[in-house]
């Protein structure tokens, strides 16, 4: 029998035509003088057909892929809003088109994760204690810049990519992201 989801919708079937009396194989009914129609075996057998009733029988959910990989074809096939964009849009933009199959989504996190590590990002320590991520002396000539933004009347900084910094993400995604 399948050691898989199939082999258990098998098992239930079985199982469930036993503690009804009815022969798994043919679909007759089981003889009155069988063993099958003693309570000792039919309670273990509906007690068992109503534990498999309660069992999911959907396949089991594939593993998400760990790493990001992008194919030449999926990676032309992003499209950009235009104007500066926040980098949730941009990974927004890049999960529109990549296999989840294969490829882990991209998250903004993640992104500015490795912009930092490649020097071209910084992070700062507010007040609060809390990690910022902030423009450095080198952002600007990558396209990188930050706007002032308002939600729910408290104005705080959002780092935005031009043109040039879309394109330099668009041509560096698979080694931003190694």
């Amino acid at each position: 029998m399948k050691q898989t989801h199939e082999g258990l919708i098998e098992s239930k079937n079985i199982i469930n035509a036993l503690a009804n009396g009815t022969n798994p194989i043919t679909g007759e009914k089981i003889s009155e003088d069988s063993f099958l129609h003693d309570p000792r075996m039919i309670r273990p057998l509906f007690f068992l057909s109503q534990y498999l009733e309660r069992t999911p029988t959907s396949p089991t959910k594939k593993k998400k892929p760990k790493k990001f990989t992008i194919t030449p074809v999926e990676k032309n096939g992003i499209v950009l809003p235009s104007g500066k964009i926040g980098i949730n849009v941009f990974a927004k933009a890049v999960n529109e088109v990549i296999d989840e199959n294969k490829s882990k989504k991209l998250n903004g996190t993640v992104i500015n994760r490795r912009l930092k590590a490649l020097g071209i990002l910084s992070e700062e320590t507010t007040d609060k204690g809390n990690t910022s991520t902030i423009t450095n002396d080198q952002s600007e000539g990558y396209g990188i810049e930050f706007v002032i933004r308002q939600y729910n009347s408290r104005e705080y900084k959002q780092i935005v990519y031009n043109e040039v910094g879309k394109q330099l993400l668009l041509d560096n995604l698979e080694r931003i992201m190694k």
